[in-house]
């Protein structure tokens, strides 16, 4: 796994964000699911499955899978909710956040089988199918969140996978649809209460210096965490320096000064580099011990750029 896959994983493990990223998805930005009921399940999906005498078994291991009850009036749904992180685009994601979601409910079957056949329990078609007709599974709920900042050109349902389809039979075919946030759909950031949001503003305007700029001026007076920050860095490409933090947070006009000064300090070091390339070019061409060779070493920035023209190293 890659430091990207893994950041983003960890980063999308917290409750906080797990949360906001399915009441975006789910509400618009309403805060029905709460991160406290938020509970971690094992992340890995596996089958086995038994045909013609013979045990074929599959795994596949998804990157944040938690349960939670979502209230509506005065019950509740008991639901599955997994994550997958993608830093790039992937055009095979319906196939892939199918089969996590197909793994999971072979496996809760499997489960259920296998205390029914601890109990003894069933008889008949239910004691052949290890399944009672009053057994119920959870339904399962995958949300993909991709961190590139390019459009979003990939298949978005498993039909799209396909190609030309007989109209008489493709009713038949049952298809799969692909949970998505992509920071080019985004159109308000503001439906998100976690830094997430956050996130997804700066990929989203990474391709914009002047309105990264603005964003980060925008925010001043807020306070983000560091493992933002990390995100921001690793996903924009930005190098807003954390090394005078303290407490895990802080404000973004820091963030904004620090990168500035990191970014004219950048900007003279490589201005030092490309005129130490030119002098070195400039004496190449020149007679050690010459008028115009000890003039190079000992003159003027204007004086040398004059040099630099009458040589040819500069038009």
């Amino acid at each position: 796994m890659g430091t990207k896959d893994t950041l983003a994983k960890r980063y999308l493990s917290q409750n906080e964000i797990f949360a906001d990223a399915f009441n975006y998805y789910f509400f618009k930005g309403e805060k029905v699911i709460n991160p406290d009921d938020l509970i971690e399940q094992d992340p890995t999906e596996s089958a086995i499955i038994r045909k013609m005498n013979k045990v074929f078994t599959n795994q596949k291991i998804r990157d944040v899978l938690k349960s939670c009850t979502i209230k509506h009036s005065r019950h509740g749904s008991l639901v599955l909710l997994g994550i997958e992180a993608q830093a790039g685009i992937n055009y095979a994601m319906p196939v892939r956040d199918y089969l996590y979601d197909a793994l999971n409910y072979a496996s809760q079957v499997a489960d259920i089988s296998k205390k029914h056949e601890e109990n003894d329990d069933l008889s008949g078609n239910e004691k052949i199918s290890g399944f009672s007709k009053n057994d119920r599974i959870l339904p399962v709920i995958t949300l993909c969140i991709c961190f590139d900042k390019d459009k979003w050109d990939a298949p978005r349902r498993l039909s799209d996978m396909f190609s030309i389809v007989d109209p008489r039979i493709s009713e038949y075919i049952n298809d799969y649809k692909l949970n998505l946030i992509t920071p080019h759909e985004i159109e308000d950031f503001s439906k998100f209460s976690s830094e997430l949001g956050t996130i997804m503003e700066f990929i989203h305007v990474s391709d914009d210096k002047a309105k990264l700029r603005d964003i980060i001026k925008s925010r001043a007076e807020e306070s983000i965490h560091l493992n933002t920050v990390d995100m921001i860095n690793t996903y924009v490409g930005t190098k807003i320096p954390t090394r005078n933090v303290k407490g895990g947070k802080m404000r973004v006009c820091q963030a904004f000064q620090e990168l500035l000064e990191d970014e004219r300090a950048e900007g003279r070091e490589e201005g030092r580099e490309e005129g130490a390339d030119m002098l070195a070019k400039l004496l190449k061409v020149l007679t050690p011990g010459s008028k115009d060779y000890d003039k190079a070493l000992n003159a003027t920035a204007k004086q040398r750029n004059k040099l630099y023209k009458k040589y040819g190293i500069i038009e």
